[in-house]
C-alpha cells in the first residue's frame, strides 16, 4: 500500500474524493451490519441468537467518522429488548414494554408492570466504571438487578427488594399481586440459568433450601432474638431454641421451618444468617416477610441490624 493511500494530506484531489466515497459507503455498511443484528434481536426466536445479538449491540458503535446517525437507541435499551423478548420467548408477557417519543434520539423505552402501579417504570441505566447495566426503578433509581451478558452473570439487590418489594409495593398491592410481579424478575432469572447458563444471585428470592441469607452486619443485639420471641408469641408461636449453635427457629406451619443462628467460620470468625426450609422448597425469604406480616414488621423494624448482605452492597 502506498503511503498516499495511508496519509489523506498526500492524496490528489481525486484520490481524496474516492477515498471520502470510501469511507461513506464503510460508513454506511457498518449501518446496516447494525441493522442485522438488531432485526436479529427484535425478530430472532432462537434464544442463543437473541443473546448473540444484545451482547454484540451493547458495544456496537454506530456512528463513523463520514457517518453519524442522530436517531438510535441507547446500549441500555438493547438490554432492555432482550429482557422482554426473552420473557416472550417463554410465553411470559406480564412485562408490558413501552416506548416515548423523543426528538433527540430513537424513541425511550421503559417497562411497567401494571398489577402494582403503572406509575413505576423500570429501565437499563449503566454505571461509571462498572461493567454490565443495572435495571432500575426510574423514579428513585433503587438497582433491582445488575445484568452482564458477556460475562453471564446476575446478582440481585437485598436493599431494593427490601426497599421497594417488601416495604413500597406491599402498601400499594395485595400480597398475590406483588408475587406475582417479583416472579417475573425470577423467572427472567432463571431462564438465564436455563438457557445460557448464567450465573445468578437471587439473594432473598432464593428459595431453595440450602441457601443461606446472609447478615450484612456480623454482630446482632441480644434484643432482636428478645423481639422475636415476643413477637412469635403475640401470634401464638414458639420461638425454639437450637440445640448446636447460637440461634433459634420458628416452626410456621406446613412443615416451614424459620431459622435465625450464627455461623462459625473455619478460622473462628462468625456471621449471622437466615435460613427458610420447606419440602417443596417454595418459600423464599421474601415470600416469608410476604406472607406473614409479623415476621416483616420485625425485619423492617430491626433493619440496622438485619439487612441481608448483597453483592451488590
Amino acid at each position: 500500500m502506498s503511503n498516499e493511500s495511508l496519509n489523506p494530506s498526500s492524496l490528489t484531489t481525486n484520490g481524496r474524493l474516492v477515498a471520502y466515497s470510501e469511507s461513506l459507503k464503510a460508513g454506511i455498511q457498518h449501518g446496516i451490519e447494525f441493522t442485522k443484528l438488531f432485526d436479529q434481536l427484535t425478530d430472532t426466536k432462537d434464544a442463543g441468537e437473541l443473546l448473540a445479538a444484545s451482547t454484540a449491540l451493547f458495544d456496537f458503535q454506530m456512528d463513523t467518522d463520514y457517518v453519524v446517525y442522530p436517531h438510535k437507541y441507547d446500549a441500555n435499551d438493547y438490554y432492555l429488548i432482550f429482557m422482554s423478548r426473552l420473557l416472550e420467548l417463554h410465553n411470559n408477557k406480564d412485562a408490558v414494554l413501552h416506548s416515548r417519543e423523543d426528538n433527540l434520539k430513537a424513541d425511550t423505552l421503559f417497562q411497567t408492570f401494571p398489577n402494582i402501579d403503572d406509575s413505576e417504570e423500570f429501565h437499563f441505566e449503566q454505571r461509571e466504571n462498572q461493567d454490565g447495566a443495572f435495571y432500575v426503578e426510574q423514579n428513585s433509581h433503587q438497582v433491582i438487578f445488575s445484568l452482564n451478558l458477556k460475562e453471564k452473570a446476575m446478582y440481585f439487590n437485598s436493599d431494593t427488594i427490601t426497599k421497594l418489594f417488601i416495604t413500597e409495593w406491599s402498601g400499594k398491592s395485595d400480597n398475590e399481586a406483588v408475587t406475582n410481579a417479583v416472579d417475573l424478575f425470577i423467572q427472567f432469572g432463571k431462564y438465564l440459568v436455563a438457557d445460557f447458563g448464567f450465573s445468578v444471585d437471587f439473594n432473598m428470592l432464593d428459595a431453595s433450601n440450602s441457601k443461606k441469607y446472609v447478615l450484612a452486619n456480623s454482630d446482632l443485639s441480644e434484643q432482636i432474638m428478645d423481639k422475636l420471641f415476643v413477637a412469635t408469641a403475640d401470634n401464638n408461636l414458639m420461638l425454639q431454641n437450637m440445640d448446636t449453635v447460637q440461634g433459634a427457629f420458628l416452626d410456621l406451619g406446613n412443615q416451614i421451618i424459620f431459622s435465625l443462628y450464627k455461623e462459625i467460620n473455619a478460622d473462628g470468625s462468625g456471621h449471622w444468617v437466615i435460613t427458610v426450609q420447606d419440602p417443596e422448597e417454595k418459600y423464599s425469604l421474601f415470600e416469608i416477610f410476604n406472607q406473614f406480616a409479623f415476621l416483616k414488621k420485625w425485619f423492617l423494624d430491626n433493619l440496622d441490624e438485619l439487612q441481608i448482605g448483597s453483592k451488590m452492597s
